[in-house]
């Protein structure tokens, strides 16, 4: 089953089993001002001069001149304080040079002038997740719907990086790389509440806690009714927590809203063959999101996993060895060969011999053995 991911994403043992960046929204991005009574009677700065000191910030950042960048956006703060851009500017000069502790410090003193501006608290949630801080980034983002009383500002954004809207399935980048995206990337996270969901629904994924992310996504739903992402996130999180008939209800939503959702339909077409539902609707399923991914692993381990439940053992051997080949290493795939090839019964020196290296926990050298043993069982099964 296909799964993302994580968190952003992240080192889940979930019983969904691939990492699929979710690239699935495009929407407008920029740098969100918040006004305040206090800060709007300031003088107001030409927005060029606060905009070009930005702009030579990011620069200094990317060749690495911490000083020069970190002096650039000091002066954004002092230009416009009533905007997130220099505070978050500031903090990620100190997450680019691996100093989170202080990055940390720094929006915390903010903070203390500042206490309800919820821009500051959900970039240092933002920042704490970078650090490895889940509990505190729990802490920041809750603050901001406590501070709201459960009304905040449909125009609330502070950017990140997370090109496809949610960190969940997405490989992390480097400091440098990630506090660049954060500053000058494309960030699709949603404005406003769904965004803060997003993110504390990510957190808890990072706590590997899926009933309390789909408690998150669910929210997200509501905030986002039209989009399938976040259904098949919400299926996601309910099947990591055991909630399968929950989780299928959620997928055919996804798929009801996009038709061509390819995790939701991978993932739905594998319940449906594990909760004993019908296998010729799953394989449809499954049929579809292969058409629209050709040559994914994770769809092909569907397919052979639905040919298992059906009794054609043939197939599923067959399909099984396939996505071994391309993949030695995953457990799942492994098992899954194992298993019908065990089932199957037909007793061979390479099939016998591969069974046993499949049910060796997977170790660093036994990929090309087990190509090896595959090609010959191919050899065999062509005599």
């Amino acid at each position: 089953m296909i799964a993302a991911q994580t968190p952003p994403a992240s080192p889940l043992s979930l019983r969904f089993r691939a990492r699929i960046v979710l690239l699935c929204v495009t929407l407008s991005c920029g740098f969100s001002v918040l006004q305040r009574p206090a800060l709007a009677q300031l003088p107001q700065a030409s927005p060029s001069a606060a905009l070009q000191s930005f702009a030579d910030g990011v620069v200094s950042l990317k060749a690495s001149r911490f000083p020069d960048a970190e002096r650039s956006f000091r002066k954004v703060v002092e230009l416009e304080p009533q905007a997130i851009k220099g505070y978050l500017g500031v903090a990620q000069v100190y997450l680019a040079q691996q100093k989170p502790d202080e990055a940390i410090r720094y929006l915390r003193s903010e903070i203390e002038r500042s206490p309800l501006r919820p821009d500051l608290h959900l970039a240092l949630g933002d920042t704490a997740v970078r650090a490895g801080q889940n509990d505190l980034a729990l802490t920041e983002f809750q603050n901001v719907l406590t501070m709201s009383g459960g009304q905040i500002s449909p125009e609330l954004y502070v950017p990140r990086g997370a090109e496809g809207a949610t960190f969940v399935g997405s490989p992390r980048a480097d400091a440098m790389t990630e506090s660049i995206n954060t500053l000058a990337g494309r960030d699709a996270t949603p404005k406003g509440a769904a965004g803060v969901h997003i993110r504390l629904a990510e957190v808890h994924i990072l706590q590997k806690n899926l009933a309390a992310a789909a408690g998150e996504w669910q929210k997200t739903a509501e905030l986002m009714p039209t989009s399938s992402w976040v259904k098949t996130n919400l299926g996601m999180s309910l099947d990591g927590a055991g909630k399968q008939t929950e989780a299928i209800k959620a997928y055919r939503e996804a798929i009801a809203l996009g038709p061509s959702e390819v995790l939701a339909l991978n993932n739905l077409a594998f319940l449906i063959a594990e909760t004993g539902g019908d296998l010729y609707e799953a394989l449809r399923f499954a049929r579809r999101a292969s058409a629209l991914l050709p040559g994914s692993a994770e769809i092909m381990d569907t397919e052979g996993w639905i040919a298992l439940k059906q009794g054609f053992l043939d197939d599923a051997v067959e399909t099984f060895l396939r996505v071994v080949d391309r993949q030695p290493g995953k457990v799942s795939f492994r098992q899954h060969l194992s298993m019908a090839l065990t089932k199957r019964g037909r007793h061979s020196k390479a099939g016998d011999a591969l069974v046993l290296a499949l049910d060796k926990p997977a170790g660093a050298g036994d990929a090309d053995k087990i190509r090896g043993l595959i090609h010959e069982l191919l050899t065999e099964n062509r005599k």
